[in-house]
């Protein structure tokens, strides 16, 4: 499942679209939108350059244009115990051809583009936020499970090291550091948010432009 809050007017059921002005002054999008189908996660192990994991997201469209079910069958991240890793994050919009690289645009707007990492299960307080079950409709993306069930904490820590320009140097997130503790199991959030004009570091401000899930098990 796809969340989309407010992105755009053309929006098609779950299917995720991406807008956004070239222009990092203008705050109302005004290009033409691509849809993000593709949402791959590439890591590489700093100890050992042979340990290079990926995973997938995926949402293609069929011939009418409307969105095909989520395909998570390549959403499955294996990492090794107490290990540090560089990750890199890749958002592609496969309805294009060629495919067009959406993460190379969100790059250029940096200053108004966060991405957040929430490991689950958690026991410390979640980096996004969850009304579930207060708001029956606030579901984790596919293939996270609402609600998350009871069990030991997701042993995995995500430090952002890309920054922007903006005066304060705040993160980006297509960039990050990916270090793991003991052997564990459970999945991965990864949240995009637009914040033209109201950046400031935190969730809060702004609208999602993406919201997907990847199962995890360190080993």
């Amino acid at each position: 499942m796809i969340k989309l809050k407010t992105l755009s007017i053309i929006a098609l059921s779950a299917v995720v679209i991406f807008s956004c002005n070239k222009d990092e002054q203008v705050v109302s999008p005004t290009i033409s939108n691509e849809a993000l189908t593709t949402v791959q996660l590439k890591l590489v192990n700093v100890a050992d350059a042979s340990d290079a994991p990926t995973a997938q997201w995926e949402q293609l469209l069929d011939n009418n244009g409307n969105p095909k079910p989520v395909d998570v069958s390549l959403a499955n991240l294996k990492l090794k115990a107490n290990a540090t890793y560089t990750a890199s994050l890749v958002l592609l919009d496969k309805t294009q051809d060629p495919v067009f690289n959406v993460s190379a645009e969100i790059k250029e707007r940096s200053n108004y583009h966060l991405f957040f990492y929430q490991s689950l299960p958690t026991s410390h307080a979640l980096v996004i936020p969850n009304n579930y079950p207060a708001d029956p409709n606030d579901l984790y993306p596919e293939p996270i499970p609402t609600p998350i069930p009871s069990g030991n904490d997701l042993n995995l820590a995500v430090t952002i090291t890309d920054h922007d320009s903006n005066p304060q140097q705040y993160p980006i997130g297509l960039e990050s550091k990916f270090v793991t503790g003991a052997a564990s199991s459970g999945w991965l959030r990864i949240v995009l948010r637009h914040q033209p004009n109201v950046k400031d570091g935190t969730f809060a401000p702004g609208s999602t432009d993406l919201d997907v899930g990847f199962n995890v098990s360190i080993q």
